[in-house]
């Protein structure tokens, strides 16, 4: 039984501090971050080895297991996640910041973020201080505070990154202005949230607010409607990782008016986007699709009478379930 006998059952002390014995031996002896012993020489070519808690050690125990390379969205983040670390260095701010600066490693995050919106803004705020008064703060964003376009997060850390069971925050720190993201129609922060408005509108506000240019050309290529909702793009994006997020964005908002194109989600060819689009439209509706003969882990000929069903019952009640509204 490994509650009896199990000497760990997960990432142990050693995982991150190495050898501890001299630490198991006098608690006052704090772990170091580096292997030492009387029968080791390690020699480098730069500086002498701090085993300390240096800002680069501290980041480095995280790097070995965070670290790796996945598929990528326009701003070189990964699109799915445990490259938290390589994604965060690709990113601004990473120089200053640690990674247990918002994550305690003695701690379990658990199933859901705990923290508030205004402890982690505390941490974006210890270096962008300009930002504290809220005068300054309401400048820079132009949106009212309190609302998801004030927040430092939602717009510098969007839910572009394929958690284990939904959409969690990007560890690269990067503008919704950024070109290579609106060119590219992958997911930017400003429709994350307006999934309902175009990329036009999108593009006219960043140009008036931060100068934001982006070549037309491109647009036009990328975007088959650029004056149709961007929400709908991505729900019929080629890229899978883009109808991911694009699931997840148009059900944060309650986008009933997408409900015809989050059910095709459910045939997606991804199993992964049919699991999370089963499980944001059972949450929405407050319906259990296995009741009306749907499962997302069906093979397509299982899945097509229950998609059928489905179709029938909840299409003609978009309005019921939207949460749309002029913002």
């Amino acid at each position: 039984d490994a509650r009896e006998f199990g000497v760990t059952l997960g990432i142990s002390c050693e995982a991150c501090h190495l050898g501890s014995r001299r630490h198991a031996d006098d608690p006052k002896q704090l772990p170091g971050f580096a292997p030492e012993s009387p029968h080791l020489l390690a020699e480098t070519p730069g500086e002498r080895i701090d085993p300390g808690r240096t800002h680069a050690n501290l980041n480095w125990a995280c790097a070995r297991c965070h670290a790796g390379s996945r598929s990528e969205f326009a701003a070189g983040m990964g699109t799915w996640n445990s490259i938290e670390y390589t994604d965060a260095t690709r990113g601004g701010c990473y120089s200053q910041l640690k990674c247990i600066d918002c994550h305690d490693p003695h701690q379990a995050i658990g199933p859901r973020w705990t923290r508030t919106p205004a402890q982690d803004e505390a941490v974006c705020l210890k270096c962008h201080q300009e930002f504290v008064a809220a005068d300054t703060r309401r400048q820079h964003t132009h949106h009212l505070a309190g609302s998801g376009g004030a927040g430092c997060l939602d717009c510098h850390m969007p839910r572009i990154n394929e958690g284990l069971q939904d959409l969690v925050r990007t560890h690269t720190i990067f503008s919704p202005n950024h070109r290579g993201m609106l060119e590219s129609n992958h997911p930017n922060a400003c429709n994350l949230c307006h999934v309902e408005r175009s990329i036009d509108w999108t593009l006219q506000w960043l140009h008036r607010w931060y100068g934001t240019e982006a070549d037309r050309l491109v647009l036009g290529r990328t975007y088959t409607d650029r004056k149709g909702p961007v929400g709908a793009g991505w729900l019929e994006s080629e890229d899978e990782a883009v109808r991911l997020v694009g699931t997840d964005a148009v059900l944060r908002q309650r986008a009933g008016w997408s409900l015809r194109l989050l059910l095709e989600r459910l045939d997606d060819e991804f199993l992964i986007n049919r699991q999370f689009a089963t499980k944001g439209i059972e949450d929405m509706l407050g319906v259990v699709l296995e009741d009306l003969g749907y499962r997302f882990h069906g093979s397509p000929d299982e899945r097509r009478p229950g998609l059928e069903r489905l179709r029938e019952t909840l299409l003609g009640h978009e309005e019921e379930v939207s949460g749309d509204e002029e913002r």
